[in-house]
């Protein structure tokens, strides 16, 4: 069965275990995954929905995260809002936010922590528009 996320209505794309295991490898050829470096214990903290659901794409680079909501409940998960998010990222020493989805909390809360905010909308699950 291919791989699926977390969300509804039907996938459209392929993710085998093959892709993971080339992924994988590819993280290892650029230095993104270092076996005996991986911090298990930051791993299983970070990506617990309870704090924020966040995982590195790129380790100190580009990190994934819950959408922080305002009022901090929605769709039956629970979901933090900025103010739970900037003193985390302070200590990741993430700089900028790129907002993926739609609004659900107010920028400002980062930028006046010192943490840049950009909007670059498109669908949950898709890919980003092309750019001209």
């Amino acid at each position: 069965m291919d791989f699926r996320d977390a969300m509804r209505g039907e996938c459209n794309y392929k993710c085998t275990i093959y892709h993971c295991i080339l992924a994988i490898d590819l993280a290892i050829k650029y230095g993104w995954y270092i076996p005996s470096k991986f911090d298990v214990t930051e791993y299983q903290t970070l990506e617990k929905i309870e704090n924020g659901d966040m995982n590195w794409i790129v380790p100190g680079k580009f990190l994934a995260f819950a959408t922080p909501i305002d009022s901090g409940k929605t769709n039956d998960y629970y979901s933090h809002n900025p103010e739970f998010f900037i003193p985390v990222f302070k200590k990741l020493g993430i700089k900028h936010v790129i907002r993926l989805n739609k609004k659900e909390y107010d920028s400002s809360k980062f930028i006046k922590a010192g943490i840049n905010h950009t909007d670059l909308y498109f669908l949950d699950g898709t890919p980003p528009p092309d750019v001209d």
